[in-house]
This record gives C-alpha cells, sequence and structure tokens, in this order.
C-alpha cells in the first residue's frame, strides 16, 4: 500500500463576521451605512452586504457616519445579549436598513 502525501491542513473557517458603519452616497447626500465582511479564509474578509438607511439623508458626510455608528453599537449591544451574529443584521433591518445590490466600495 502507497502513503498518499500529507494534506496541507488549514484551520476551519469560523461563520464569522465584521461590521463597519460608513455613508453611502456623495455630493450633499449621504446617508448612513453599515458594512458585513465575511471571513473566507484563515485571514481573508470578503464584503458580504452593505446596508443603508434611506430614510435618514444627510448632506455631509460626518453626521450619515456618525449615526451609521450609534446604530452599529446598538446593534452590536443586540448581538452581544444574544450571541448571534444574525441579530446585528435584524436590529438594523428593523430600523430602516436595506441592503444594497451592486454595492460600490471606495477606500480613501
Amino acid at each position: 500500500m502507497r502513503n498518499s502525501p500529507p494534506q496541507e491542513s488549514q484551520p476551519p473557517l469560523s461563520p464569522k463576521f465584521r461590521f463597519e458603519s460608513g455613508s453611502y452616497g456623495g455630493a450633499g447626500s449621504f446617508v448612513p451605512s453599515i458594512a458585513c465582511s465575511k471571513q473566507t479564509a484563515s485571514n481573508k474578509w470578503d464584503y458580504y452586504f452593505i446596508l443603508v438607511d434611506p430614510g435618514r439623508v444627510y448632506t455631509e458626510e460626518k453626521p450619515a457616519v456618525s449615526q451609521a455608528e450609534k446604530d452599529l453599537k446598538a446593534a452590536l449591544l443586540q448581538k452581544q445579549q444574544s450571541s448571534d451574529d444574525y441579530a446585528v443584521g435584524e436590529n438594523l433591518r428593523d430600523k430602516g436598513y436595506i441592503s444594497v445590490k451592486d454595492f460600490n466600495i471606495v477606500k480613501d
């Protein structure tokens, strides 16, 4: 019997998500946004979805980001209480956030 070559072992992926507050839009029309990244490899994170609150439009970016930070903080508190990553999305949906299709991420 032949021995097969040893397989490289990779740590299993965990269903981890990261959330980041920001703004979506531009030129005098900014809305609060929350980006969610999902772990796809040991040290690799890909954008999974973007949520925006179209009900709150700001003429400047900073207040939109500030609102997103407050909303995300409240949603993460909900997650902490329930130990469920999906609680974050549910909390934000209840606040009026919706998912953006074909989103574009602009990096500074």
